[in-house]
């Protein structure tokens, strides 16, 4: 749900990075298990491109955005023998944003609303949202002996969150009007990111990262709000509500059955319960509401040579939300994923990743 990790080119392609140790986006992934990497300086610069549908009917009219979006992350390391510094900057809660033009279930339930009250007949109406929380993170890794190394690292997340929406109304006690609404959210935490990595053969690799809870407390700034008589029901400027990052467990398992075939296993729980969110009384559902929720996934990649190799990987998401409590605007759908891509090695110092993936998503009803 908020902390859905999908940082990196690899994982767009294989979609298991838990026990990851052949890329800067281990540090990430799999911190502690950058001591496998060979000794020298890391730098990778990543860039997804999402394509995204969401829609949502109500009373038989079905509202829609395909807004696209672009989310770039940023990865370093230097390792020298037995230690290792790394950092980055990624998006780490959202990443994107939703231009329902047309308005959607939201709008048209508040502005029904209003002419409940004010009498008159609701037009046209409209919601925008964008939301990034990002991430940057600091740490470190330490080889005890060949087969054990441990990591430990600090994230701070800056959040931010900004809905914007109108509705015009004709007819009123006021005459024709188009109220504005347009607030923002913002916060900010730090959490800290654990780290061990396993490898008790050649072949077998187990990573596993521990994630603290990040405290976050997103404070409205409420920019304009013209909603008659006294502003949009629960929309309060200075409100302070609690949107903490949940803490998460990572484990994973890599096995080279050769040099060319190796198979990773993830499984990523996500202690949702481990947090006290408070509801945002602006939206219909109520974002308190929550289960854990987890990953479970397989990949498998080919090496064809020194310079190209290949995989293919599968992804189930259970998110822990009843469908009356996911957002009306983006829900957070259970759902199978796949991906696939390459990695082709251009010269001994830089390498490429394209990766593609497709999410299946489960669909749900819930009344308003």
């Amino acid at each position: 749900i908020e902390n859905k990790h999908h940082w990196s080119a690899e994982y767009v392609r294989t979609l298991n990075r838990n026990a990851a140790t052949d890329s800067a986006d281990a540090v990430v992934y799999n911190p502690a298990g950058v001591m496998k990497m060979e000794d020298g300086l890391y730098l990778k610069l990543d860039g997804q491109y999402v394509l995204k549908e969401y829609s949502n009917t109500f009373a038989g009219i079905e509202y829609e955005t395909d807004e696209p979006d672009f989310i770039p992350s940023l990865f370093t390391l230097y390792k020298k023998d037995k230690w290792a510094a790394y950092g980055a900057v990624t998006v780490v809660v959202a990443g994107g944003q939703v231009d329902f033009e047309d308005g959607d279930t939201t709008t048209f339930l508040l502005g029904q609303g209003l002419t409940s009250v004010l009498g008159g007949s609701l037009s046209d109406h409209r919601l925008k949202g964008e939301s990034y929380f990002i991430g940057y993170t600091l740490g470190g890794a330490y080889k005890i002996n060949d087969m054990v190394s441990v990591s430990l690292g600090a994230r701070y997340v800056d959040a931010s969150r900004e809905f914007k929406g109108h509705a015009t109304l004709l007819g009123t006690v006021f005459g024709d009007i188009r109220p504005v609404v347009d607030y923002e959210e913002t916060g900010h935490g730090w959490g800290g990111i654990f780290g061990v990595n396993i490898a008790p053969t050649e072949a077998l690799n187990i990573g596993l990262r521990y994630e603290t809870r990040t405290s976050i407390d997103l404070r409205t700034d409420v920019k304009t709000d013209t909603v008659p008589p006294n502003g949009l029901p629960g929309l309060v400027d200075g409100n302070k509500r609690n949107r903490d990052m949940p803490a998460l467990v990572g484990l994973g398992v890599s096995y080279k059955f050769s040099p060319k075939i190796k198979v990773d296993a993830n499984f990523t729980w996500y202690l949702n319960n481990d947090v006290d969110w408070d509801d945002n009384p602006v939206t219909l559902n109520d974002e308190s509401e929550k289960d854990n929720g987890y990953d479970l996934g397989i990949a498998f990649e080919y090496t064809f040579n020194s310079k190209w190799k290949a995989s293919v990987g599968y992804m189930y998401t259970w998110v822990g939300i009843e469908p009356e409590n996911m957002k009306v605007e983006t829900p957070e759908l259970d759902g199978g994923t796949i991906a696939g891509g390459i990695a082709y090695k251009a010269t001994p110092n830089l390498e490429f990743n394209f990766g593609i993936l497709r999410v299946f998503y489960k669909t749900a009803n819930r009344h308003p």
